[in-house]
């Protein structure tokens, strides 16, 4: 009988992230959540208790893969392990069983209260919770588990997914072959809002994108002059709209693996420290909180200590693009 509600499995074969601490001390602050670390990554960090880790080599990860298998798979690079998260729940059965959910989610991210969002009865009524790679949860039933093996427009496309070199991104939505598509038409239940702070990874700046499952597409908000923190546990976004302050939670915020300096000052200072996220950088927010009053001085503060890196950045990106719109005309 499973007496945890989630574990979010993380098989990672390399470098971890240079901020990865702070994922993890985000992790930390949701006890009602398990994430279950497996990488090759012996970089000594301080693991919350609700994140286990345990030493692997690529290679053990890819006879685990094959094992659940009768035919020979495609698992040559870590990358390709996107195509394989649904199928999580029967790759890491073993370490499930106290478990009633299982997840995934990429590393780059920094997590809000998620208990704030997911709800008990979005548990209860759906087989699969999100439709993103970078975060979903998955029953751990007999058919959630195995919904990736089901057809999708009378096929058994995981075959294929699984035993050709290429990246399907099989675990993502607004794509033609990915589980999500298979989830719906075998009329499984399936939460398809999308609750996150996904930043685009195209902007220099952060401008979030929200997939939109009635047009089975992104959409990226207009450029918005915001402060983004996290202070024990709550993500938040601070902003002006229309002349009015607000403060809004967020789930958990989607770095699109952009570059991300820390700030040296933030390793010696308290706990209760309430971290500025910008484009680039975490540091330290120079107040107790994000106010009406005070919003113009922190959102400017560094400005301009990292406008010229923020502008180098964009100037590259957009050269990048103009280079492949030459050379493909």
């Amino acid at each position: 009988m499973a007496t945890r509600k989630c574990a979010f499995i993380i098989p990672y074969y390399g470098k971890f992230p240079n901020y990865f601490q702070l994922f993890l001390d985000s992790c930390g602050k949701n006890p009602d959540y398990d994430w279950l670390v497996f990488t090759d990554d012996r970089t000594e960090y301080d693991y919350p208790a609700n994140v286990h880790v345990r030493y692997e080599t690529f290679r053990d990860m890819q006879e685990r893969a094959q094992h659940c298998f009768d035919f020979p798979i495609s698992l040559k690079s870590p990358y390709k392990l996107c195509d394989y998260r649904p199928a999580y729940g029967l790759l890491f059965a073993d370490y499930l069983t106290d478990y009633s959910h299982w997840g995934h989610c990429d590393c780059d991210l920094i997590f809000g209260k998620l208990s704030d969002f997911v709800t008990d009865d979005m548990l209860d009524r759906y087989e699969k919770i999100f439709a993103q790679g970078h975060c979903s949860i998955y029953k751990n039933d007999e058919i959630a588990n195995h919904a990736f093996m089901l057809p999708l427009n009378g096929e058994p496309i995981y075959r294929k997914v699984l035993t050709e070199d290429r990246a399907f991104t099989f675990d993502e939505s607004y794509l033609p072959t990915n589980v999500n598509r298979i989830f719906d038409q075998n009329g499984l239940p399936i939460f398809t809002n999308d609750l996150s702070a996904n930043t685009d990874s195209r902007s220099s700046i952060f401008r979030l994108t929200h997939y939109d499952a009635a047009l089975d597409t992104y959409m990226t908000e207009r450029p918005l002059r915001a402060v983004y923190t996290w202070s024990n546990g709550i993500l938040s976004r601070s902003y002006y709209r229309l002349g009015e302050f607000r403060t809004h939670e967020l789930m958990y915020m989607h770095l699109q693996r952009r570059h991300m300096d820390v700030d040296p000052a933030l390793t010696r200072t308290k706990a209760n420290t309430v971290i500025h996220i910008l484009p680039g950088l975490f540091t330290v927010l120079p107040a107790d909180t994000v106010t009406k009053d005070n919003f113009k001085t922190i959102r400017w503060k560094h400005r301009t200590n990292h406008r010229r890196k923020i502008l180098i950045g964009d100037l590259r990106f957009q050269y990048k693009r103009a280079k492949r719109k030459f050379l493909n005309r």
